[in-house]
């Protein structure tokens, strides 16, 4: 999994890789770079505290919910910034170069986070999966709601993707 953090300055997006080792009594993760902080996964157990008894499933379900979180706040920083480059586009001040060379970074980002998107659809779908035995009955509607929160993720950065492309077309 990768979680993801916009820079604002420069329309770049930065991510952070996670990967997740789980087995029937421990969640043990490795990450690489700086975007996900220690313990930021953890936010459920005091948020739900009847679920903790879940032990792993419930791990790792505020784990990925977390960064689920992190893609869609991702998602809205762009469409705000694409907001702002639609007023760019009509603006007579605004030159044509700083237009393009925004439009086209925040195109790159909108493809980064659509490989990082799209892919989390098959990690949840698959942990959901009954024979793995890591989400319990109780889980399910959690892990549901992380599934629909990654679904809404890629439709709108597929639409936000298409706004882009018009933008430059327009311009």
């Amino acid at each position: 999994m990768y979680a993801v953090e916009l820079d604002h300055a420069t329309g770049q997006l930065g991510l952070s890789e996670l990967s997740a080792f789980i087995t029937p009594r421990a969640l043990i993760t490795v990450r690489k770079g700086h975007g996900l902080r220690h313990g930021e996964g953890r936010r459920p157990v005091g948020r739900l505290p009847d679920l903790a008894g879940f032990g792993v499933g419930f791990l790792l379900y505020g784990l990925i919910d977390h960064i689920v979180d992190g893609h869609f706040e991702a998602v809205q920083d762009l469409d705000e910034e694409i907001e702002e480059l639609e007023d760019l586009l009509f603006d007579q001040r605004t030159g044509d170069e700083e237009l393009q060379r925004r439009s086209f970074a925040l195109r790159k980002s909108l493809v980064t986070l659509r490989r990082v998107v799209l892919p989390m659809r098959e990690v949840v779908n698959s942990l959901m999966r009954r024979d793995l035995e890591v989400v319990t009955d109780e889980m399910t509607p959690y892990y549901q709601d992380v599934y629909d929160h990654v679904l809404r993720a890629t439709e709108w950065t597929e639409s936000l993707r298409d706004l882009v492309t018009t933008i430059l077309e327009t311009n």
